[in-house]
């Protein structure tokens, strides 16, 4: 599963094997002890135990890191970015080049990037994406923990490992992570620890690093996958097999169309054209202005720029109304126009087991130099955080779906104050150093106010986000299901006419009945009784709660009888009394 048109990578991965893992040697100088342990333990010391988290630039911050290091310690750190650029496809070789250089200049007689091994850096495989970028620190942390702890390793040991691509997934995948870096990194190095895989055994282990995709791939084609197994590389040798005769046997056949479009869209082929393989394809653009977006959502666009406005104010707003009016797809559809990516945008859910552990920091069961232990794991806020920080010139979003169904004092903890004081530093719960939510870290939630458990939404949160009414009666949600009927079904339209009498009778703008139960292609009278006898009527009957009485009222047929009728004293016009 190699690129034929990548030999120099490969090539250069082979030696790094043959000089860094069997023995101690090296890349750029062969026969010079300089992935030695010694080494290894000295970069330990100053790049893994030592993490600057200041907003410099990465070579700014190594340079501190790294300051009066031994010269070889200098050469194994350039060695270890050479291995991390290896796998990348890019347009800047020189630019990569130029940072391994830099580094290699630090010490007093720096050695030269052999001709050969340069080239490795021109062709790359796969383009990674930002991610792999913006955690750098946890990419090139991960190549030190790995190879320090692999040198543990007897020389046979290693060299059985190093002919059984599955054991040497074991080790790696299983390697106690003891940093004071990746201890608290979560799982930001997992794409150089596939990518490690790929370097080593490239005839084993496919291309993709991203173990995203690898998993759309594998639930994609499941029905290939004829052998059980949880093992998800597994799964893609059978895959792989499944699609081979087909489609032939290339290094990128998940990244190269019909295959590609198939597993991108859950086993539906797209009818557009995609770009070149690349592991992190980009995903369909969202709406590029917030017109557009408002086109799409058949909402006045005045009223997605003053959410616009409230989000610049205190960067948290909150969507509030009855279910099916629209909250969280127009959260996430919002925050993937003004960001300008989805992958810059985080969807969480809240639920009344939802801690501050999960959401912000706290350990978790984890293998601690390979005994059952627990693992200090940050949660999608600090994640959100990191990226955005790393990224501090765009837009990055956390949407809290059903944010009130969380005790909210406890999952937010000391986060209230930084809600309020983005400018502010405090210590976490559960860590040493001092934190700051970025600016640039915009939150939208949605909240149900038919659930009950809006009471136990706070005045302390509620002054820390502006709140924005979804409801049925009211801008944007009013007109929204007949705007939608009229250009996607319009023999369906009296269905608005139904649902504004049902919400009549209801006569409660906090459980009135959304549009979105009825937004659905192909609407028709059949499926519209399917919606309302088991979505609409169940709904009606909680709320009615001690007045079965009153559900004859919401018979959809009689509904309808009442809706025509009205519509027919309004054609004809109001009754004069002295006729």
């Amino acid at each position: 599963m190699r690129s034929l048109e990548a030999n120099h990578v490969y090539e250069a991965a082979s030696r790094w094997v043959d000089g860094a893992l069997r023995t101690d040697g090296s890349l750029f100088t062969p026969g010079k002890p300089i992935w030695s342990s010694q080494w290894l333990g000295e970069l330990h010391e100053r790049f893994l135990n030592n993490p600057d988290e200041s907003q410099d630039a990465f070579i700014d911050k190594l340079e501190r890191q790294l300051a009066n290091s031994h010269p070889e310690v200098y050469q194994l750190m350039g060695e270890i970015l050479y291995v991390y650029f290896l796998i990348v496809s890019t347009n800047n070789s020189d630019g990569e080049e130029e940072t391994i250089k830099t580094v290699l200049g630090w010490a007093p007689a720096p050695v030269a990037i052999p001709p050969d091994l340069a080239a490795g850096l021109v062709s790359g495989l796969i383009n990674p994406g930002q991610g792999f970028h913006a955690y750098r620190p946890f990419q090139v942390g991960f190549i030190i923990e790995f190879v320090e702890q692999w040198k543990q390793k007897s020389t046979d040991e290693r060299a059985l490992l190093l002919e059984n691509p599955w054991e040497f997934k074991n080790f790696l995948h299983n390697i106690p992570l003891s940093s004071r870096l990746l201890s608290k990194g979560g799982n930001r190095y997992r794409m150089q620890r596939e990518a490690i895989l790929h370097l080593v055994f490239p005839d084993t282990f496919e291309v993709a690093i991203s173990v995203d995709h690898k998993e759309k791939i594998a639930a994609t084609f499941a029905r290939l996958v004829t052998e059980p197994t949880d093992d998800l590389d597994r799964k893609l040798e059978q895959v792989r097999r499944g699609l081979e005769p087909e489609h032939g046997s290339g290094c990128y056949l998940f990244y190269e169309d019909p295959v590609k479009s198939l597993w991108e869209n859950n086993g539906q082929k797209k009818r557009q054209p995609v770009s070149p393989p690349v592991d992190d394809p980009p995903a369909p653009k969202p709406p590029s202005d917030l017109q557009t977006l408002a086109d799409k959502l058949l909402f006045d666009v005045e009223y997605l720029h003053e959410i616009e406005k409230l989000l610049d104010d205190k960067r948290q707003v909150i969507f509030q109304g009855p279910p099916g009016t629209g909250k969280t797809y127009v959260a996430r559809e919002l925050a993937n126009c003004l960001s300008g990516s989805k992958e810059r945008v985080r969807l969480v859910q809240f639920h009344p087991s939802y801690a501050y552990e999960d959401f912000v920091q706290g350990y978790r069961p984890a293998l601690v130099s390979g005994q059952p232990g627990f693992k200090l794991t940050n949660g999608p806020l600090l994640e959100a955080a990191e990226r955005a920080r790393a990224e501090p010139e765009a837009k990055h979003f956390l949407v809290i779906d059903e944010i009130n169904r969380g005790n909210l004092s406890k999952v937010f903890g000391e986060l209230y104050f930084l809600l309020e004081y983005r400018d502010e530093e405090m210590r976490l719960l559960y860590a040493d150093e001092l934190f700051s939510l970025p600016d640039n870290l915009y939150i939208i939630g949605t909240m149900n106010t038919a659930d009950r458990s809006i009471a136990l939404v706070d005045l302390a949160l509620r002054r820390r986000f502006h709140f924005v009414e979804f409801h049925p009666n009211t801008p944007p949600v009013q007109g929204l299901l007949r705007r939608w009927l009229e250009q996607n079904a319009p023999a369906m339209s009296w269905v608005a006419d139904i649902v504004d009498r049902a919400n009549e009778k209801l006569d409660d703008q906090q459980a009135a009945i959304g549009p979105s139960y009825f937004m659905k292609d192909g609407l028709n009278e059949e499926m519209l009784r399917l919606i309302w006898k088991h979505n609409v009527r169940p709904y009606i009957e909680e709320h009615l709660y001690g007045e079965h009485d009153r559900l004859g009222e919401f018979d959809l047929d009689t509904l309808r009888r009442e809706a025509e009728q009205d519509g027919v004293a309004d054609a004809n016009g109001p009754t004069n009394a002295d006729d």
